[in-house]
């Protein structure tokens, strides 16, 4: 999407940010941990692949923290993707955006060669289970022996008293903020008046309507999706409530993936981290 001639996208930018401060817990540490994740699973990631990138928040984290890598951002939202090009032009060189619908069969087709890496920050809730479990095949194939997966999203727990707590503690948390000026609502509103006409309508033929879960899947199906897809060591890396970083490794080779599948007398499943720390299996030890 072109934008207007002389619409000031720092700033929009700028607004989108506040906006997702509103809503989103600890989202700068969200975006530190999965920095230090992809670091401490893969070492210096050649490419490394942002699904559902939005406005290019993680791909600038990562263009900033990885000088070295290639960064591949993957949405289907030509208005958000817009920002994302803005943001990230500093890196230009560095990193390419692309309109793709992750719910297709084709969309691996734009990542080029294998990455290293995929992360992915508030976006594929907006995929139903079954379209999520495809893409995690997907993604499985696509990326490189020994990558990594890391999703920073809303994962549910399935104990209904432990779900309706966190929700108790994010309606508190909105509470606090009065009623954000950079509302959701709002910014979509004012951001289609400042693109002119046919943003909407391009934005929803490219969208569609909202199918995914809100609060995400539970934490335990998004785990044993991913060991499904074909990962190993699929654990939790850091959670605050209805909000988590989970993910998995690629095996190196077949018999890794079968060694890593067959049962072991006396294995213990690890239950999912409740602090930002590091699951032994996927990325050493502490």
């Amino acid at each position: 999407m072109d934008l207007p001639q002389g619409i000031d996208v720092d700033a929009w930018i700028a607004r989108w940010d506040r906006m997702q401060e509103c809503f989103l817990v600890a989202r700068q540490e969200r975006f530190a941990q999965l920095v230090r994740l992809v670091r401490a699973a893969v070492g210096t990631p050649g490419t490394i692949v942002d699904l559902g990138c939005g406005t290019g928040s993680v791909a600038a984290h990562l263009l900033e923290a990885f000088p070295d890598a290639q960064v591949v951002g993957l949405d289907l939202d030509p208005t958000l993707l817009a920002l994302a090009r803005r943001r990230c032009e500093r890196y230009r060189g560095r990193v390419r955006f692309a309109e793709v619908d992750l719910r297709s069969e084709t969309w691996t087709s734009a990542l080029g060669a294998a990455p290293d890496a995929a992360v992915s920050a508030t976006a594929l809730h907006w995929l139903t289970a079954e379209q999520l479990a495809r893409l995690y095949c997907r993604l499985a194939a696509a990326l490189a022996p020994g990558g990594v997966f890391l999703n920073a999203d809303h994962a549910a727990s399935s104990i209904p008293g432990v779900q309706a707590c966190w929700k108790a503690s994010k309606r508190r948390a909105l509470a606090r903020q009065g009623t954000p000026g950079e509302a959701w609502d709002r910014f979509w509103e004012e951001y289609f008046a400042a693109l002119g006409p046919g943003a909407r309508a391009a934005r929803e033929a490219a969208v569609g309507r909202f199918e995914g879960e809100e609060e995400g899947m539970p934490l335990a199906w998004q785990l044993d999706a991913l060991r499904v897809a074909g990962f190993t060591d699929a654990d939790c890396f850091w959670r605050c409530d209805g909000d988590a970083i989970y993910g998995a490794s690629k095996p190196t080779s077949r018999a890794e993936r079968d060694a890593a599948a067959a049962p072991t007398s006396g294995a213990r499943s690890r239950g999912p981290c409740s602090s930002a720390c590091c699951g032994a299996s996927l990325l050493g030890p502490g």
